[in-house]
């Protein structure tokens, strides 16, 4: 079996066909799901997120910051990372306006697990309720790949080291590499010529493992 990249917390998700957005008065959906891919993220799942939290609704609020606010919610949960911090502070605001149901449907969650979900994100950027007490490792994402198949590199990556919370340098062949993760998606660039680490030493009980025999990187929890 052929191994892609992709990230746990998607393994169990189903993707609704895609259709017609629906027409808010101040916004282009249209528009923000060809942006979430064009910024890496999965343009179907976003879809797919946003409506879930529009039917959560009922109907489509007077205020179109309420939509707007999902809207970051689900190009964060399609895989946007760099809509992280906009995503965490849209989606403190639908928790602040009784929105609690929207945002838990666009995530894909109970609607009982929401706060604590919000709650555990500001520490624990893989923070996901349902994996709570596992007791064991278990696989949050791989990354990466072959570019010959669509991936970005053309040698194994080799020793990986982290520099700061989600954040980590790779060596490929003899180039350098920087993999930032979260636990909805992840970015994948060349390194700058001085990538020194930040103030955080790293995410703890989170290591990101190269493996000889793989293009991939497997991002890792360590069991508790």
């Amino acid at each position: 079996m052929i191994r892609r990249p992709g990230h746990s917390v998607n393994a169990s998700t189903r993707l609704a066909d895609p259709t017609p957005m629906p027409v808010v008065v101040g916004l282009d959906l249209e528009l923000a799901a060809a942006n979430v891919a064009r910024f890496g993220g999965d343009e179907q799942r976003f879809d797919s997120s946003l409506r879930a939290g529009l039917r959560a609704l009922g109907s489509l609020p007077s205020e179109a910051q309420a939509v707007q606010d999902l809207a970051a919610v689900a190009a964060w949960r399609s895989g946007v990372i760099g809509l992280r911090t906009d995503a965490l502070r849209a989606l403190s605001s639908c928790l602040d306006a009784g929105l609690s149901g929207a945002a838990a449907a666009t995530l894909g969650m109970p609607s009982t697990d929401i706060a604590g979900f919000a709650e555990g994100q500001r520490t624990d950027r893989f923070f996901w309720p349902a994996w709570r007490g596992l007791g064991r490792a278990y696989l949050l994402a791989r990354i990466g790949g072959f570019a010959g198949l669509g991936g970005p590199w053309s040698a194994h990556p080799g020793d990986v080291l982290p520099v700061g919370e989600g954040r980590w340098l790779v060596e490929v062949g003899e180039e350098l590499w920087e993999v930032t993760a979260d636990l909805f998606g992840h970015s994948v660039s060349l390194a700058a010529d001085d990538p020194g680490p930040d103030d955080a030493a790293g995410t703890p009980g989170v290591r990101v493992v190269s493996v000889p025999t793989s293009y991939l990187l497997e991002v890792v929890r360590e069991a508790a």
